[in-house]
Formats: C-alpha cells, structure tokens, sequence
C-alpha cells in the first residue's frame, strides 16, 4: 500500500506543465523586471516568462502579464504568437486542462510551418504539456508522446537543458513504472547533460531527486546519499526558495529508507511549513501520508487516522479519484487498528462504493466501446453491398487483375525458392563450420586433459622425490647432527642449535611444499579429508575459515577429485593473499553428478586480482573448463566477494 501511495502522489506532482527555472530565482526575477521597463524588443518575451514566473505563486500578476505580453505580438510574427500560445496554455495548465491542451496543440500548429532552433524547442515543450494535461491517458500515452515528439524536436533545437529536462522526466515515469534500471541510465544523462549546460537550473535540481528515489528502490544507499547530497548543496543557502519543500519530502523518503525515522519526521514537518506557506497543496498531501505512515509505523494509530482524516477533507486542493479510494481502505485498516469496527465498516463501504463508481463507469465506456462497434460495423456492411455492385460492374478488370496476380505469385514463387536454395546452402555452410569448431574444442579438451593429467602425474612424481628423497637426507643429516651433537657436547658450542633448527625448518619446509604438489590425504582418506586439511593450513589468528562439506561422495574418481583439489586450492590462495578478509567461509556440495564450490569472504572485493590473467588464473580457469564447470563472481567494493563454481564429476 505505501508504495501504491507513494507512487500516485508522486505521478500527479511530478510531471507538471514544464516550467525550467534557475535555482536561485532571484536574480532571474530581477533580470526580468530590469528587460520590461526598457524599451527592447525582448520585452515581450520577459512578459511572458514573468507571466510563467508568477503562475504557481499568484495567478492575477501571472494573468497581467500575459495579457501585457500580448498586446506586444504584431499580427505578423507567427513565432511570437505561437509562443504566447504556449504560455496561455500554460497559465490554465493547473486548473482548466482541456484548455490547455487547446492552447498547446494551436501552439503546435502556429510554429510547425517555422523551421528555426526557437520553433523546435517550443514546439517539444508544447507537445510535452499537451500531453501532461492529458495525463489522465496513462504512461504509454505521455512515453509515446516524450519519444515521438518532445525529444526529437529538442535534439532538433541543440538546447542540451531541454533535453536534459526530458530525460529527466522519462526517467521520472519508467520509476513510477518501477523499470529503476531503465529510469537510472536516462536519469544519468539528464544529469550529465544538465551539469555541463545548465548547472544553477531546477530542472538538475530535480534530476538529483529523482537519481535519490531510483537508488532507494534499487536498495543503493550510497548513491542514493551522494544524489541527496548534491540536491543540499544546489539549494543551499537559499531559504526562499519554493523548491525547498520538495527537498524536504526527498531527505524524508530517504531517511525513512535507511530507517532514520527521527530525522524522516523533522524533514516532513519543515516541508509542510514551507509547502503551506507557498500553497503547494499536492506536496503537502505528498508530505502528509508519508507523515502517516511514520505515525503508523510507530502505532501512534490515533494521530495516523486524525492526519489521514485532514487529507481527505481537504477542500483547497482534492484529491484524485484513485488516490480518495486508496486513503478510503487506509482508513477502514487503521479503524480497525484501534478497534473500532463500525467505523473500519463505514470507510470500506466508502471504499466500496468509490469502486462500484469507477467500476460503473468504465462500464459506460466498455458499452459505448462496444456500441461504436456495431455502428462501424454496420457501416462496414452498407460498404461491402455497394463494393458488391461495383465488382460486378468491374468483373473483367478482376479477371485481368486475378491473372496479374496469378504470374506476380508465380515469379514470387521463383523467387522465394531460389533465395531459399541459397539460404539453404548458406546454412549448410554455417552447420560445417559449427561441426569444425566442435571438432577443435573437442580436441582442445583432449589436450587440457592430457596437460592437467600429466601436471598431476609429475606433481605426484616430484612430491615422492622430495618426500622420499631429500626429505629421507634431510632426516638423516639431522640424527647425524644429534648425536654429533652428543658426543662432542655440541650444547656448549654457541650457535649449534640455531643450526639444528634450520635443518627442522628446511624438513617442515620440504614437506609442506611435498603435500602441496600431492596431499597425502586426498589419496588415503579422500577429497573432503584433503580440503578440510588444506582449510587448517592457512587458518592464522587473524584469518579464520569455516569449511562446511555436504553429501561429497568418495567415489568420484582420483584424477576429478585431484582437479577439484586444485581449484580449491587457487581460490583459498588468492581468497588469503589479495582479500585482506578476516573470515573466509567455503562450502562444497554434491548432487548426483554435480558438484558446487562456493566461496565467500569479508575482505575489500576485487579489484584486478581476479580479473588478472595470471598462471594460477588460468590453471583455475582451465580447470573449471575442463569439469565442463560454470563460474559466477559476485563482489563490491569494501564488502567482500562472492565466487560459485558449479562442476561436472562425469568426465570422461
């Protein structure tokens, strides 16, 4: 229910008649008032922006100058008449809609003849309020009319921040159309086209509102912060000005998302004082059922339902249809909340019969839908009975025209065969190479699994020779040295024992790198026994790793399970010496014949450590390839990394 609110609230503010306003407004009015006490021939101009200017904030000084800027338009300048059109349609853009949307389509059709950057740019802004005033139609109708008309006459006009205010406001709609990637990559443009043309305008103040929303939706905190942000630092040190109040309503929204209730409240009561104060009713309905719903969040259920109760019987500004029907069913839920069953009955029966309304309703149009209908049908008949008596007026010429048709399908035919035949041998063409590729991978399989075997083979074959060889000499050397040691009471001689613990050392070495190349327990006791010992090997104090096994089967055969080993192996190693993580957590599992490593850490995510292709990346990646295995990694900065494999044991 909030987010059906949220969005309806939002919809009917947002996407006003345009009107594209530097932030700090001031010295914007005062340039306006300087232009329309000298006698330029901008004057009428500065009376028709000072008209837009004063529209939202006191309709008489917006209506006096309009009717001032048109006594200035000569009869004979069809781009200034076609602009006081547009700014008429703006004036009743508010409260009289359908006239409006008169005024902009005769704006439309007064520049269409003028080809000039002026004329396109106002000729975007006019088919965008057309359709804002036609709201009512539904998103696919104004999306149609922002791709179709509005932003290719702007690109057509070269004024980057109309554009940019266009992106913006698509982006805005595919929002509430909950299409958040979408709407992000066109609010991105907006952004970047607003903050190189025009970076004191509201239109990128709103920009940064709308990038705030679409990163709560899509759970990005930070972004949504950074947006915010921005938003604060354009409006700063500007009290006065009227955009303040939606601001407050953004800082709110996200406040509420990071779950700082405290802080949502004050920014929503500011935001009503300042909405009242410039009479921006549907902000502060906006800015109301937000309050609401903190009030019932907290189960403060009596302030919630005397809020909600001041909403809807609001008479200044009322409420569209659909939103009184959604606050009908909030009020028969927070009746019932604080217990009162009669009055919960009373605002459903409300809510009932609101639908049973709208329901009648589109059941007029679906009748007059289905009356339109008939009488086309009808008409269609009327049409067919007289095409009747004109075929049979006509009958050699549909004979004649029958027999044309007859030698066009027939070459139709050839031709349709004939590029077929080549399509085909196309196609052949394609399957062959498709067989050759399949052949060659075939063979590039044989060969990973003749070098990993091999690799194996010699790894087993090395560890021997140092575990048996040297690691036997080294045994030796050192009860050589010990009972040297004890004949000749070498305990005396400074410096023999740090020479036997180096011999120590070097025998640990040996056979620590001996179990690297060939762990002893993959062979005797299997691959679980042998990860889990690999698991211990690197547990430090600072560094502990959690090895959780489920159904591995002992029965995979030797050379799989040494290639599983291996893999794991890599990730460990490059998980303990780029991550700088604390805590590693590794889980392998099998089912059937498939078997899924999955390993995650807490350290600072991948930068280029995984995406370097060194030797230990591509033994790993030939080893996944080899187990016909899939890899996805998953990481972001500071917060860790993710990696799933998932291998096939069949191997053949």
């Amino acid at each position: 229910m909030k987010l059906i609110l949220f969005l309806f609230f939002l919809f009917f503010f947002n996407l006003q008649a345009q009107q594209i306003l530097p932030i700090n407004e001031k010295p914007y009015l005062d340039s306006l008032q300087r232009i329309i006490t000298k006698d330029l021939a901008s004057k009428a101009d500065a009376y028709l922006l000072l008209s837009d200017y004063w529209r939202s904030k006191d309709s008489l000084k917006s209506k006096m100058f309009l009717q001032n800027g048109k006594k200035l338009i000569s009869k004979n300048d069809p781009l200034m008449k076609g602009k006081y059109l547009f700014y008429e349609g703006q004036y009743f853009s508010a409260n009289n809609p359908a006239k409006a949307s008169l005024l902009f389509q005769s704006s439309i059709e007064t520049l269409k003849p003028i080809y000039s950057k002026q004329s396109y740019s106002f000729q975007a802004a006019s088919w965008y309020n057309f359709a804002i005033a036609n709201k009512e139609k539904g998103y696919p109708f104004i999306i149609n009319i922002l791709t179709e008309k509005t932003l290719p006459l702007a690109q057509k006009s070269k004024d980057n921040t109309k554009i940019g205010h266009y992106y913006s406001q698509l982006a805005s709609i595919l929002m509430y159309n909950a299409q958040f990637e979408k709407a992000d990559m066109y609010n991105k443009k907006a952004i970047e086209l607003l903050e190189k043309d025009a970076p004191a305008s509201s239109s990128l103040f709103f920009a940064f509102l709308t990038g705030n929303t679409i990163f709560i939706y899509l759970r990005k905190n930070q972004q949504a912060g950074e947006m915010l942000k921005k938003a604060e630092a354009m409006i700063k040190g500007l009290p006065e000005s009227v955009n303040h109040a939606m601001y407050y309503y953004t800082e709110a929204t996200y406040n509420v998302g990071i779950g700082n209730t405290e802080k949502a409240s004050s920014s929503i009561d500011k935001g009503i004082a300042l909405a009242k104060k410039y009479r921006q009713f549907n902000l502060i309905q906006m800015l109301s059922i937000r309050k609401y719903e903190l009030l019932k969040g907290q189960k403060k259920y009596t302030e919630a339902q005397n809020l909600l109760s001041s909403i809807l019987s609001e008479k200044d500004f009322p409420l569209e249809v659909n939103n009184k029907k959604a606050l009908f069913a909030e009020m028969s839920a927070i009746s019932e909340l604080l217990g009162n069953q009669k009055d919960a009955f009373l605002w459903l029966k409300k809510y009932s019969t609101l639908n049973d309304s709208l329901h009648t309703e589109n059941l007029k149009l679906e009748i007059s839908k289905y009356e339109s209908k008939f009488n086309t049908k009808d008409k269609e008949r009327q049409l067919a009975e007289k095409q009747l008596e004109i075929t049979k007026k006509n009958l050699y010429l549909w004979i004649f025209g029958i027999v044309i048709f007859i030698l066009l399908s027939f070459v139709a035919f050839a031709f349709i065969y004939f590029r077929n035949k080549r399509v085909l041998a196309e196609q052949r063409e394609i399957n062959l190479q498709q067989k050759l590729r399949e052949v060659q991978q075939t063979e590039e399989l044989k060969i990973t699994k003749a070098v990993l075997g091999g690799e194996e083979k010699e790894r087993e074959r090395l560890a021997k020779e140092l575990h048996d060889g040297l690691g036997g000499l080294l045994t030796v050397l050192k009860i050589n040295m010990a009972n040297w040691a004890f004949d000749h009471k070498a305990d005396q001689m400074p410096g023999f024992d740090k020479m036997l613990n180096q011999v120590d050392n070097s025998i640990y070495e040996l056979r620590r790198m001996a179990r690297n190349m060939m762990p002893a327990s993959l062979i005797n006791f299997g691959l679980e026994a042998a990860i889990r010992d690999l698991c211990e090997l690197y547990i430090r104090k600072d560094l502990n790793i959690d090895f959780l096994p489920t159904d591995i089967s002992e029965n995979i055969p030797q050379n799989i399970q040494a290639n599983i080993y291996r893999i794991v192996q890599e990730l460990l190693s490059n998980a303990v010496k780029h991550s700088g993580a604390t805590s590693i957590i590794l889980q392998c599992s099998q089912f059937e014949q498939d078997f899924f490593i999955t390993i995650e850490d807490n350290g600072k995510g991948i930068d280029q450590t995984f995406t370097s292709q060194g030797m230990g990346m591509n033994n790993l990646q030939n080893r996944v390839s080899y187990l016909k295995g899939k890899m996805e990694v998953t990481s972001e900065e500071n917060e860790g990394t993710l990696i799933s494999i998932q291998l096939n044991t069949n191997i053949t």
